[in-house]
């Protein structure tokens, strides 16, 4: 695995806590993330085990970091075009990214990266992928917090102890942009396999359970959307 931060991601998360808000809600959400002027992509997660059944998963893209993480807000790289119009069609870095602030939304502060694996896009490359979704709750943000991030959150643990059957992917770090929200760090993990060895990824989920260490579920992907060329239809089941 390798540490690669070339590009400013962001993403937004909504939390559904039982059927019913999932369902008077996420037709809602979805149109407001295709709406968003840098968005990228949308994963709906639904839960294999875990507290929350549903959770919508968006990426934005923020810009493009220099080697000290700077983020430029303006552009003109052909790799950089050719990456984000696979994701909508249409997004070019001619249009300024813009950093979002508001309640959901998280930055990525890191992201551990098997070989070979890219950044961008975030689309599911397997119809078994699953992911573990860690959420934590800290009154402070701190740089030192954040520097030791992969100790205390577990991501040292998954890198090192999660069965090869599940064919780990990618880790990814995110801060929240506000001070709201219930949840300030959250690790996302994504796993190539998982469905058609499910009870790996269940033993794997109670041992992260066992740690102690922030609230923790499984999801497999049960919808993926992006921009598509024409008005985006959220109509059909």
């Amino acid at each position: 695995m390798s540490v690669k931060a070339s590009f400013s991601v962001q993403a937004k998360f909504q939390f559904y806590k039982d059927e019913e808000s999932f369902v008077v809600g996420w037709r809602d959400t979805a149109r407001s993330n295709v709406n968003h002027k840098t968005f990228l992509e949308g994963i709906l997660l639904k839960s294999v085990d875990s507290p929350y059944p549903y959770v919508d998963y968006s990426v934005f893209y923020g810009g493009v970091k220099d080697i000290q993480g700077l983020t430029f807000q303006h552009v003109d790289n052909n790799h950089v075009n050719n990456v984000l119009r696979v994701q909508n069609h249409r997004y070019s870095t001619d249009i300024p990214p813009s950093r979002i602030t508001e309640q959901g939304c998280y930055d990525e502060i890191e992201c551990i990266l098997r070989d070979n694996v890219k950044q961008l896009p975030r689309a599911p490359v397997s119809k078994d992928s699953v992911y573990f979704l860690s959420a934590f709750y800290s009154p402070e943000q701190t740089s030192s917090l954040e520097k030791l991030w992969k100790i205390w959150s577990g991501a040292n643990f998954i890198l090192w102890k999660c069965p090869s059957e599940l064919n780990l992917r990618r880790i990814t770090f995110l801060k929240t942009t506000t001070n709201t929200d219930v949840f300030t760090y959250l690790i996302l993990c994504e796993c190539e396999e998982g469905l058609n060895v499910i009870n790996y990824a269940k033993e794997f989920l109670d041992r992260l359970k066992m740690r102690q260490c922030g609230l923790v579920g499984l999801y497999k992907v049960e919808r993926y959307y992006i921009q598509p060329k024409e008005r985006m239809s959220l109509s059909s089941s």
